[in-house]
C-alpha cells in the first residue's frame, strides 16, 4: 500500500493527514473514529500492529497506534484528557495489542475498557494503583 492510498482509506476518519515520506503517514483523529479507520484497514489486508506508544502532554495523553501497512507505516494518534484517559480495547482488532494495552494502563493511567487481560505487566502488585511511572507528575 502507498502513502497516498493509506491517506485515502482513513481520510473520512481523521481530522488531519500529513505525509511527511514516501513511507510514513501521521493522521490525528478521535477514539471513536480512530477504531473505525483501524477496522478499514483490517478489511484492507491490513493485520499488523507494530506498537502502541503514549506520552503525557500536560493536560491530555497523547496515545499512538503505529501500523504497519507495508512498506507505509501509519501513526494514528489520538489525544485523550488526561482527567479521566480512557480507550476501548482494539485487541478484537489487532490481537497484539495486548501488551501495549497493559503497558498504557500500568504506565500512564489510560483506563482500556474491554481489555482481556488487565494484570500488570512491569510494576509489582504493591505498587500504588494511583500513581503511573510515565506520568509527569510522577518525575522528581
Amino acid at each position: 500500500m502507498k502513502t497516498n492510498e493509506v491517506a485515502e482509506l482513513i481520510k473520512g476518519y481523521v481530522d488531519e493527514v500529513k505525509i511527511p515520506s514516501d513511507r510514513r503517514v501521521f493522521a490525528t483523529t478521535d477514539e471513536d473514529r480512530s477504531r473505525v479507520a483501524m477496522l478499514a484497514l483490517k478489511e484492507r489486508g491490513i493485520r499488523h500492529l507494530s506498537a502502541i506508544s503514549g506520552v503525557d502532554r500536560g493536560d491530555v495523553i497523547t496515545v499512538v497506534y503505529q501500523i504497519d501497512c507495508r512498506p507505509v507505516l501509519l501513526n494514528l494518534k489520538i489525544d485523550l484528557p488526561k482527567s479521566a484517559p480512557k480507550v476501548r480495547t482494539i485487541t478484537d482488532i489487532f490481537p497484539g495489542a495486548i501488551l501495549y494495552e497493559r503497558d498504557l494502563m500500568e504506565m500512564l493511567g489510560v483506563k482500556v475498557e474491554g481489555h482481556p487481560d488487565p494484570r500488570r505487566l512491569f510494576l509489582p502488585d504493591d505498587w500504588p494503583a494511583d500513581k503511573y511511572p510515565l506520568r509527569k507528575e510522577a518525575r522528581p
